[in-house]
C-alpha cells in the first residue's frame, strides 16, 4: 500500500457490527420527525430485525484496518434517500440528483446551502460513526490497471484525505514493456477498498432517478478470463491466487522470440524526432541516424529563463522484435552543452541554466546509463489487440501529438516513434 500523504487523518471502524449497520440506518432517515405511532411500529420492526441480526454480527477491529471485516446489509425494502452529516455539525445534509439526463451531479444541500457535490457512483462510508464521501476509480485499458480510491474528510474548513490508495499492475506479461504484477500490493489494495465499501453505501443514477443501494466488492473478473491458463482454488486466498495466476500467465505467454539482429536501424534517412507534452514552450528535439547514432537538444522557456540542453550518443545491438518494431540498447551518452549540470550563467540578455537530456533520462530525472533500452516503432506499428506492437504501451502512446485510438487492424501509428523504457516516455516523428 501507498503510504499515506502527509499527517492526513486516519480513522477506525467502530466496536461492532451493530453499531455500523445502525449508522448507514441513520444514513437512510429523514430529517423530519416522524409520528408516534409510526415511532412505536418502527420500534417494533427494528426490534424483530435485531433479533435476526444480533445472531450473527461480526465485532470490527480495532487496529484502523477494514480488510476481510464481514458485509453489511443496509435491510430496507424501500430505503428512503439517505441524510448524511458530512461536516458533522448535527445537522443531516438533503441528497440532491441534479442536471439533465446524462450529465447529472449529486449535491449535498444543508439549509440551502450546498456543501459539495460529487460524480453519480460515488459512496458514503460510515466509520467510528461518521460520514465520509468514498470515490473509487478501477480502470483498465488494453490490459494495463489503474486502481484508485480516495476517503474524503468534509469536517472540516476544507477537504482533507482521511484514507487513500493506489495500485497499478499489467497483463501484458509478453510485452517488452510489462510494467510488473505484484501479487501482494494488488490483494492489500483491494482488501482495503473492500473493507471501506463493505461499510458504504452507494448512490447512483437510473433513468434520471437517484438510486441508492449497497455498495459492491471490488470485481477481480480478469482472473477468470484466461480459463485453459488459470483456475482460481476454492480455498485459497486472494493473494495465493493473485500468485498463481502471475505464475501460470508468465510461463503461458513466456518471453517475446525476436526475429534477427540488424546492423542498421529501418531508415533511409535521419530521422527528425520531437519529445514534448503538446503544450508549453519546451521539448527535445532528436536527429537519429540509420547507423544508431543520434544528437539531441532539450530547450524550455519560462520568461527570460532558458533551461538548456545539448547532448549526443549512440545505440548497438538493434534486435528486430516484430515487422515494425526493433529494441535498441544505449551504448553512449554525452552532454554536450558546455556547462556542467545545473549551472547558471547569463547571455545576450537571457538566464539559462544547465539541464539534463529530457527524453533521455530515468523516472528521476537523471541522465540513462548505457544499457538502458528503446524500442524503435516504424509508422505501420499497430496497438488494437494483444500481440501487437503497441497493445497495452500506454504510457508511451499518451505522448503520441496524435492522440489516437488503436480500434483495428487499419489504425496505425503513423510515424516512427522511439519508447524510452526505463521512463516510459517518447519521441515522435
Amino acid at each position: 500500500m501507498m503510504p499515506m500523504p502527509h499527517t492526513r487523518l486516519c480513522t477506525h471502524l467502530s466496536g461492532s457490527a451493530q453499531e455500523v449497520e445502525e449508522r448507514i440506518r441513520n444514513l437512510f432517515r429523514r430529517h423530519r420527525r416522524p409520528p408516534t405511532l409510526l415511532l412505536v411500529l418502527l420500534a417494533l420492526l427494528i426490534t424483530l430485525c435485531g433479533s435476526l441480526v444480533g445472531c450473527q454480527t461480526a465485532s470490527l477491529p480495532q487496529d484502523g484496518s477494514v480488510g476481510g471485516s464481514a458485509p453489511l446489509s443496509t435491510v430496507s425494502p424501500e430505503p428512503d434517500l439517505p441524510s448524511p452529516d458530512l461536516n458533522r455539525n448535527g445537522i443531516p445534509e438533503e441528497v440532491r440528483l441534479v442536471g439533465a439526463y446524462g450529465s447529472q451531479e449529486l449535491q449535498f444541500w444543508e439549509d440551502g446551502q450546498l456543501i459539495d457535490r460529487e460524480v453519480p457512483g460515488v459512496c458514503l462510508c460510515s466509520l467510528d460513526r461518521q460520514d465520509y464521501i468514498l470515490r473509487a476509480s478501477l480502470e483498465e485499458y488494453q490490459g494495463k490497471f489503474f486502481y484508485y480510491y480516495e476517503l474524503a474528510d468534509l469536517s472540516g474548513e476544507f477537504e482533507e484525505t482521511a484514507r487513500w490508495g493506489r495500485v497499478t499492475f499489467d497483463l501484458n506479461f509478453h510485452a517488452p514493456f510489462h510494467q510488473g504484477f505484484d501479487p501482494e500490493a494488488i490483494a492489500a489494495f483491494v482488501e482495503e477498498l473492500d473493507g471501506l465499501l463493505a461499510h458504504s453505501v452507494r448512490l447512483s443514477e437510473a433513468d434520471g432517478r437517484l438510486v441508492t443501494g449497497a455498495a459492491p466488492a471490488v470485481a477481480l473478473d480478469w482472473l477468470d478470463s484466461f480459463p485453459d491458463i488459470f483456475v482460481r482454488a476454492p480455498e485459497a486466498s486472494l493473494v495465493e491466487d493473485l500468485a498463481a495466476f502471475q505464475d501460470a500467465m508468465s510461463r503461458a505467454v513466456g518471453a517475446p522470440v525476436p526475429l534477427r539482429e540488424t546492423g542498421t536501424l529501418p531508415l533511409e534517412e535521419s530521422l527528425q524526432m520531437t519529445f514534448s507534452s503538446g503544450a508549453g514552450a519546451w521539448s527535445s528535439d532528436l536527429e537519429l541516424h540509420p547507423d544508431g547514432t543520434f544528437a539531441g537538444d532539450y530547450h524550455d522557456a519560462d520568461g527570460a529563463t532558458q533551461y538548456v540542453c545539448r547532448f549526443h550518443g549512440s545505440f548497438r545491438d538493434f534486435v528486430q522484435l516484430t515487422d515494425s518494431s526493433w529494441l535498441l540498447t544505449l551504448d553512449e551518452l554525452v552532454l554536450d552543452t558546455g556547462h556542467p549540470l545545473g549551472e547558471e550563467w547569463d547571455e545576450e540578455g537571457f538566464h539559462y541554466i544547465s539541464s539534463g537530456p529530457h527524453g533521455f533520462t530515468d523516472c528521476e530525472g537523471a541522465a540513462l546509463r548505457p544499457g538502458a533500452q528503446f524500442i524503435l516503432y516504424t509508422p505501420q506499428a499497430q496497438g488494437h489487440a494483444p500481440g501487437t506492437e503497441l497493445y497495452g504501451a500506454y504510457d508511451f502512446w499518451t505522448w503520441w501529438p496524435e492522440h489516437g485510438q488503436f480500434l483495428d487492424a487499419g489504425d496505425t501509428l503513423g510515424c516512427y516513434g522511439l519508447y524510452n523504457l526505463t521512463a516510459d516516455i517518447g519521441f515522435f516523428s
